[in-house]
């Protein structure tokens, strides 16, 4: 019989699972601890999405973090528990007792372990055992150390909110429309990986305003370029060579005047850290993250705009999420290997070497586009970044990432879940 079909609880033992809807149910009669399995159907993000129920309480959702079979520790100081995931989430589930032979699995990498600890309510905890899952397990756990890195541990509102929007969607409450002017807007996005987008597609769409849309590739694509045309009717869809990232075709465009006619730029770009391995969910959390606090929804992008109207001064917003240094990235750590190319090309542009460091990782946010005039001095092109070959730092892209936002009179961190928005 599979592990996931209801059946009689033996004496001692307090489980269930109900798959006679599209939920499926774990459930919790006594409190103790408790050995819980899963195994979800294919995703390519590792997280799963879990209703908490409990007696006299709201429901909790919250995203766990699970391989293809992943055993968790359940510590329950209270029965009536319940577990709830979407049927469609779930190929098999199961709950037990924690047993004596258990505990030497349990205590093992105990250290490590905890710090992906899931706190479903008081004095009720869920720890994903990834040490005894497998090599799948050993990147996961990898995974999950890289983005707590960031700010994003598993238990941490950055994290749960960014993948709530990701599993959800954006809200569907209208956003309130703020009585602000319409700046001319261009939205510059990279892509060096065309099947990304769909989901940019989606919340281009969701903007509400008018924009221009200049999408850079790295190699021709017509279909793409079809389907662009066919939603953003006057895109510009251009090929640059793969240099310098996604700052490289930024460069060029600045260099090409194509930014000149707009009053802010919103620069996104189709960011990927590997195509599978631990470095691929940090990619996918940093973007989606980034993505969702400059162009999350109509409301979002109208609080940004709005910001720009009441600070002259404010010359760039990017996510607070990944803008450095901060708690988690020191200033050591946010220099990189870049602080003499830094300070050289600052002397150039004429810029005071002594202004503090402060960007925004990843080089997605919105400026205006007046405060770019200073990268002129430099005489930048795309042919003056390297050729692409993995590099993770020091190069000229690296640089002028923080000097982006060094140049900047003042700079502004957002996010989409901020308490004040619309």
């Amino acid at each position: 019989m599979p592990d996931f079909l209801p059946r009689e609880p033996r004496k001692g033992e307090a489980w269930g699972v109900d798959r006679s809807s599209a939920l499926s149910e774990i459930s919790v009669h006594t409190p103790g601890r408790y050995i819980v399995e899963l195994s979800p159907t294919d995703r390519r993000m590792p997280f799963l999405r879990v209703n908490v129920r409990r007696p006299g309480h709201a429901d909790r959702i919250v995203y766990v973090p699970v391989t293809r079979r992943t055993s968790y520790l359940l510590r329950s100081s209270e029965g009536g528990l319940v577990l709830q995931f979407d049927g469609s989430d779930i190929a098999a589930a199961s709950i037990r007792p924690l047993r004596i032979g258990d505990v030497g699995t349990v205590l093992r990498r105990r250290r490590r372990q905890k710090g992906f600890e899931l706190p479903l309510g008081q004095g009720i905890v869920l720890r994903p055992l990834l040490h005894i899952a497998g090599p799948e397990g050993r990147d996961l756990t990898h995974s999950l150390k890289s983005l707590a890195a960031w700010g994003f541990g598993v238990a941490s509102t950055n994290l749960q909110k960014t993948l709530s929007r990701h599993f959800e969607g954006p809200s569907i409450r209208p956003p309130e429309h703020l009585p602000i002017a319409e700046p001319k807007i261009v939205v510059a996005l990279h892509l060096h990986y065309p099947d990304l987008w769909p989901e940019f597609e989606a919340l281009l769409e969701a903007i509400g305003r008018p924009f221009h849309l200049i999408l850079t590739l790295t190699r021709p694509d017509a279909a793409l370029a079809q389907r662009v045309h066919a939603r953003f009717r006057n895109a510009e869809v251009i090929v640059y060579d793969n240099r310098g990232r996604d700052v490289g075709p930024f460069i060029q465009l600045l260099r090409e005047g194509r930014l000149d006619p707009f009053d802010l730029i919103c620069k996104l770009h189709g960011k990927k850290s590997d195509l599978s391995g631990p470095r691929m969910i940090l990619g996918e959390v940093w973007r989606q993250a980034s993505v969702f606090d400059l162009v999350g929804s109509r409301a979002v992008v109208d609080r940004i705009i709005a910001e720009f109207g009441r600070s002259r001064d404010t010359e760039m917003i990017g996510s607070r999420r990944f803008r450095l240094p901060n708690e988690w990235k020191s200033e050591d750590a946010a220099w990189g290997k870049n602080k003499a190319m830094i300070l050289n090309l600052l002397e150039t542009m004429g810029v005071a070497t002594d202004c503090p460091l402060d960007f925004f990782a990843g080089t997605m946010f919105w400026v205006r586009r007046d405060a770019l005039e200073p990268l002129k001095q430099l005489d930048l092109s795309l042919a003056s970044f390297p050729s692409e070959t993995g590099q993770q730092d020091g190069t000229l892209q690296h640089a002028l990432e923080r000097i982006l936002g060094m140049i900047c009179t003042k700079i502004s961190g957002t996010a989409w879940d901020d308490e004040n928005a619309a």
